[in-house]
């Protein structure tokens, strides 16, 4: 049976303050480095705010991106399906 657990406003507010600070310090895939404070990452802003929702058992939203992984050449392939992973495949000797 699922509970359903209600947060209070205060806690509310304060899972909003951490997800602001989330979105604004960000660790550069790049450099290492806050994209807002220029501090090696993740900045102490940054690991506060993760330390909100630990306490509070939630998961902050993440933005596709933020880091932009594109300074470092990162870019997304195509994989195709793994034939071995398919579960109506028969084993042949």
């Amino acid at each position: 049976m699922a509970t359903t657990v209600y947060l209070s406003a205060a806690a509310t507010d304060q899972l909003t303050a951490a997800q602001r600070a989330l979105d604004e310090h960000v660790t550069s895939s790049a450099t290492g480095y806050c994209l807002r404070c220029h501090l090696v990452g993740p900045c102490p802003t940054n690991e506060q705010a993760a330390a909100t929702f630990t306490r509070y058992g939630r998961l902050p939203r993440r933005t596709p991106g933020a880091t932009r992984p594109q300074l470092i050449n990162a870019r997304r392939l195509t994989v195709s399906p793994d034939p071995a992973a398919d579960p109506n495949r028969r084993y042949q000797p």
